[in-house]
């Protein structure tokens, strides 16, 4: 059997329509720029119009001189810069993203092919999946410290659960009829895997990292505020004791930000793999019209 019999193609389309994809694009990015600076303009004169104490609801301006203070005025090395604490929260939560993310995936394709695997680690599974991986930070902390190990298993044990759930409902969802083509065709199970099961099992897979990565970033910094020295939650602790209101908005934006650039970078892989799955379709229509 052909390797490319079943293989997608990308539809380019004509070039009238590749543009007014683009301006599309910039229109929508160019409303989004306008509502944001509506909104925090309302913000700026709400809050000075009825005199807010700054400790209830701090001005934008005073939340952004607080990040240009964080990330210009301070070595990058020093404790009150926002870039040291951003490098050890970001390097927990991608590392716990990517182990926890790979061990979930690996296990449900094993438990797809192997059902005694799966009888034996569902039991595991449902217990821990139900139980609030927050609950497990003080028990990690004793047992790993303080530092980057407590946090990363942390986030490796909240991300797995997506990706082997959606992992294991993408390998099973096959339809017969397609699955007996293949095999009155001669396809190997390789290539029944490859070219079948695979691409079917990719926007479950997509779906699931999704999810991790909400899971990734709120377990990484909940953790932080049980303990650490050093990360965005650790911060976020410091700046609340000092009663530093709009630098405790500063870290929130930057979270924010950080959740919304990984979430946009990881829709941009998705659409450039599973272009041809029925919901991404629907999308580009949606973006034509």
């Amino acid at each position: 059997m052909s390797s490319d019999a079943l293989a997608p193609t990308r539809p380019l389309g004509p070039p009238r329509a590749r543009a007014g994809r683009t301006f599309g694009t910039y229109r929508r990015v160019v409303l989004l720029l306008a509502v944001i600076a509506v909104f925090f303009f309302v913000w700026e004169m709400g809050v000075t119009l009825t005199g807010t104490l700054e400790i209830i609801l701090p001005k934008p301006t005073s939340i952004y001189r607080a990040l240009v203070s964080g990330f210009f005025d301070q070595p990058v090395t020093s404790r009150a810069s926002y870039i040291f604490h951003m490098q050890q929260s970001l390097s927990q939560i991608l590392a716990g993203y990517v182990v926890g993310s790979s061990l979930g995936l690996l296990l449900a394709m094993v438990s797809v092919r192997f059902a005694v695997v799966e009888f034996v680690l569902r039991p595991f599974v449902v217990a821990l999946q139900s139980m609030p991986k927050i609950a497990l930070a003080p028990v990690l902390i004793v047992w790993f410290g303080l530092g980057f190990n407590s946090k990363f298993v942390l986030v490796v044990l909240a991300t797995f659960f997506p990706l082997f759930v959606n992992g294991v409902t993408g390998f099973t969802s096959v339809e017969e009829g397609p699955l007996r083509m293949m095999r009155s065709f001669g396809a190997s199970p390789r290539q029944i895997f490859t070219k079948l099961t695979f691409p079917t099992a990719l926007p479950f897979v997509f779906a699931g990292l999704e999810i991790a990565m909400v899971h990734a970033i709120t377990s990484g910094i909940a953790a932080e505020f049980l303990g650490g020295q050093r990360g965005l939650g650790t911060m976020m602790l410091i700046m609340q004791q000092i009663v530093d209101v709009p630098g405790m908005f500063s870290v929130l934006i930057i979270l924010a930000f950080i959740g919304w650039l990984l979430s946009m970078l990881l829709a941009f892989v998705r659409r450039r793999i599973v272009y041809w799955a029925p919901a991404e379709r629907a999308r580009g229509e949606a973006k034509q019209s």
